[in-house]
């Protein structure tokens, strides 16, 4: 068989043995972080410190995942990215930017959409009115979702651009509308201060670019850490920015809001410190079946459920950190935790669940296919986002698993044949 190629050996880190690796060093910190500082930054008190019941939890959640990785990988193994040269029916350019731009239309509508019903926002911005941007925002009728909608079209187009042959003209083309479009999904997310949505987007695009260029042979271990200390510090800058934005004077605390504080809240779930109103009822595990308007407008899955509105249930996590004692302006208690609140020491299970999913999307991936290209970016930010919540199944997979339906048949119609080239990978 081989051994796996330099270049795309060092695919590995961004497979989700590599990312969950990545997010677990981050849980290590704060398993480690010293209390007293801790204390000082958050002003509460810190129940993460070498929390061995913590520490059960995560580990046992982690291996779940990766053992369900690991099966996918086992019972139906693809030990290499494939090099694909695909003829499509009409010009390759042609091809490629009929999707890039229908979604960027899209996208630009609902911009101007959010701009006409809060004409004061980008004022209020520049002005440091965040928080009141994040309170007042009205985005009714403003397709809310669609720059998810556009962001799977970019990163499908990205790969498949590797796919065709495109003449230097006809690239420069692709390029113009490509980098338009991202620049419109970046220019909502920060225009709404989305960090939910802008993370995703950045994560996958640097997911798209790394496996591009190891399916290439173009990636060295240089390369990989330059791509990795970039992605990091236009993460950092976003972050810091969008807390600028908001008004912030204390960024550190700030940052440690919205990292290791999570694991602190999830000590106190398990310690009984804290609960939350709504654990249990599987809000936390599913949350896109009770807050997708247009899915609950076909099957009223909120009220089956019996479930609160978002707001409701949004609001009733700051009241618990708070009778918990707890700063009111961290609320997230990572995804192991959420799960842990609704489903108690079954949450191990439900992460070999989603490891299964995760591993079926890494190898479609693997395999060119546009549902992978489209869903292992989702999968891994949510891997690297364990620190935050449990994303994976958020309104948001549910625009992506739209985009793959509709690419999916898209390249049926329109693709005439593929020359499949093995290239070695993981």
């Amino acid at each position: 068989m081989g051994h796996a190629r330099p270049s795309t050996f060092l695919t590995r880190w961004v497979s989700p043995y590599g990312l969950a690796c990545a997010s677990s060093l981050l849980f290590l910190i704060a398993f480690c972080f010293p209390p007293t500082l801790y204390s000082s930054l958050m002003d509460e008190p810190s129940y993460m410190f070498l929390d061995f019941g913590g520490l059960l939890l995560y580990v046992s959640c982690a291996a779940a995942f990766v053992l369900g990785v690991w099966l996918v990988g086992m019972l139906l193994p693809v030990e290499s990215f494939v090099s694909e040269r695909i003829e499509a029916r009409l010009s390759p350019v042609a091809f490629l930017l009929i999707p890039l731009t229908i979604g960027l239309v899209l996208s630009v509508v609902s911009n101007v959409i959010v701009i006409r019903n809060n004409p004061g926002v980008l004022l209020l911005l520049f002005a440091q009115g965040g928080a009141e941007v994040k309170a007042d925002l009205q985005l009714e009728g403003s397709l809310n979702l669609v720059n998810i909608f556009l962001i799977g079209i970019v990163w499908w187009a990205t790969w498949r651009s590797d796919d065709l042959v495109l003449t230097q003209g006809q690239r420069f083309q692709f390029k113009v509308v490509q980098y338009l479009a991202t620049a419109s999904v970046i220019f909502s997310t920060m225009m709404k201060l989305g960090r939910g949505e802008l993370m995703p987007i950045l994560t996958g695009i640097a997911i798209i670019y790394v496996l591009r260029k190891g399916r290439k042979e173009q990636l060295t271990s240089a390369s990989l850490v330059k791509i990795g200390a970039l992605f990091g510090s236009l993460v950092l800058g976003c972050f810091l920015l969008f807390s600028y934005v908001r008004g912030t004077t204390d960024m550190s605390r700030d940052l440690v809001s919205y990292t290791i504080a999570s694991y602190n809240r999830s000590s106190a779930l398990m310690s009984g410190k804290l609960s939350y109103p709504y654990a249990g009822h599987g809000i936390y595990l599913f949350s896109f079946l009770g807050f997708n308007n247009a899915l609950n407008a076909v099957i009223p899955f909120r009220e089956i459920l019996n479930w609160p509105s978002f707001m409701d249930y949004w609001q009733s996590e700051f009241s618990a950190v708070t009778s918990a004692g707890l700063s009111d302006n961290a609320i997230w208690a990572g995804a192991f935790g959420y799960t842990y609140a609704d489903i108690g020491w079954g949450a191990p299970m439900f992460l070999l669940f989603e490891g299964v999913l995760c591993g079926f999307a890494w190898r479609s991936i693997k395999l060119g296919r546009p549902l992978g290209i489209i869903l292992y970016p989702w999968c891994g930010f949510c891997i690297l986002f364990w620190f935050g919540m449990n994303y994976l199944f958020d309104n948001k997979i549910t625009m992506l698993l739209v985009d793959a339906v509709i690419l999916s048949i898209y390249e049926g119609v329109l693709v005439r044949h593929e020359k499949l080239v093995p290239v070695r990978a993981t």
